[in-house]
């Protein structure tokens, strides 16, 4: 059976990323594509493949069906169609992020907390991290904050939408930190700050890739995050900085937090209100966005350990503070 090769442009998943959504092996990808021409990635200039999210979509459903005790003979070739009609509604019913987000706004219409939480965990356990939190909690607090601001929901199911989200971040990531190793993340808001769900996302995606993280949440002292980024050796500070805040005050405090850091800690800034921020040293680095964040993860994983991120070495005296 033939199969319409990507173009660049569509192929954007690497083969761990790809690995890490669908929770199929590297090895056992490179074999499907040899033993039955799927999935068919694009080749890089340097020898690496590439991926579409078409070709994740169908290799997730490919591993239901495996689950469901069909053999990969059989199943990997099958195109997108045959595969939906071979498995049962409850695996495919809500199967694209758009549909499950959908669902889950009815559920947070009627104020059913325990339906809500059931499809956060459904889609976390399907998914994988990564995808979980790119392409279904994201969308989802997006378009939840866009219809509260259009008046179509309430705060009270805004707050029931955070409260379970932040429930189900935190149960994953304890899950995951027995294998979290190396120098920590630190992750706070400013004082003033009231939106912390960023912090749990980030603290999960960091852990999910084996990066330790202190989270020390809302509305704390820079005293603090500078003790705890010293403290612990810190490789980054991480700080939220949501749509409401972004104003001279902040840019003000971030700046004051990037002089007292130690060396050896970057300063990472992220939210809704990071790109709106002014002003800025040029040692703050923004984290404009999930994709982001990981490729900022994956290049501490593969650092030598020096753990600089950017910064020059260099000697200093006292407590290690900027000049």
């Amino acid at each position: 059976m033939s199969h319409r090769t990507p173009s660049a442009e569509q192929a954007t998943w690497s083969i761990a990323a790809v690995a890490r959504a669908t929770g199929l092996t590297q090895h056992t990808l490179r074999a499907w594509e040899r033993r039955f021409g799927f999935p068919t990635p694009v080749r890089l200039p340097s020898g690496h493949r590439r991926f579409t999210t078409e070709q994740v979509e169908r290799l997730r459903l490919v591993k239901s069906a495996l689950a469901q005790g069909h053999r990969a003979s059989a199943v990997v070739p099958l195109p997108l169609e045959k595969l939906l009609a071979l498995l049962p509604p409850g695996v495919t019913n809500g199967r694209t992020p758009e549909h499950w987000c959908a669902s889950v706004i009815h559920h947070l219409e009627a104020f059913d907390l325990a339906a809500v939480a059931r499809a956060l965990h459904l889609a976390a356990a399907a998914h994988g991290v990564s995808v979980f939190l790119r392409q279904y909690v994201h969308p989802l607090l997006v378009e939840v904050g866009e219809r509260w601001a259009r008046g179509q929901l309430d705060i009270r199911h805004e707050h029931l939408l955070s409260e379970a989200v932040e429930d189900e971040l935190r149960a994953l990531r304890q899950a995951l930190e027995p294998g979290a190793a190396g120098r920590p993340l630190v992750l706070a808001a400013l004082p003033g700050e009231t939106h912390g769900l960023p912090l749990h996302m980030v603290a999960l995606a960091a852990v999910a890739r084996s990066r330790r993280v202190h989270l020390l949440g809302l509305d704390t002292p820079l005293d603090e995050i500078v003790h705890t980024a010293g403290a612990t050796d810190a490789e980054a500070v991480g700080v939220t900085v949501s749509t409401a805040s972004a104003s001279a005050r902040t840019v003000a405090l971030l700046n004051q937090l990037h002089a007292a850091l130690p060396p050896r800690t970057a300063l990472w800034v992220g939210g809704s209100g990071a790109g709106w921020l002014e002003g800025l040293h040029p040692g703050v680095q923004r984290v404009a966005d999930l994709d982001t964040l990981e490729e900022r993860l994956t290049r501490l994983s593969l650092a030598s350990g020096d753990g600089q991120q950017g910064r020059p070495k260099r000697k200093t005296r006292g407590a290690g503070r900027r000049p």
